[in-house]
């Protein structure tokens, strides 16, 4: 399974409940994750998508746990099994 078959289902089921899923692109800092997940309510996680198998990068890792360390989620997501998930993650804080 692609990336961006995983992508779309995720932005897809965010849309479809109601919330925004952004493209996350920054020109000054490399190793950001690929989405922002707003969700209704004040529901918030980054989210880095890969295909089927594959891992974060190093330094995707380290974005990702300078994100806990502010105390934001940060989700990988490989499947779109995985999505329902997750978003049931993210609806639950």
């Amino acid at each position: 399974m692609l990336e961006k078959e995983v992508e779309k289902a995720l932005v897809k089921r965010v849309k479809g409940l109601g919330g925004i899923c952004l493209k996350l692109v920054s020109p000054s800092m490399d190793g950001l994750p690929d989405r922002m997940v707003f969700l209704p309510e004040s529901h918030f996680a980054f989210v880095e998508l890969k295909a089927k198998g594959k891992k974060p990068r190093p330094l995707q890792l380290k974005r990702m746990a300078d994100f806990k360390r502010l105390g934001f989620r940060s989700f990988v997501i490989d499947d779109k099994e995985q999505i329902g998930g997750v978003i049931d993650e993210i609806l639950s804080t």
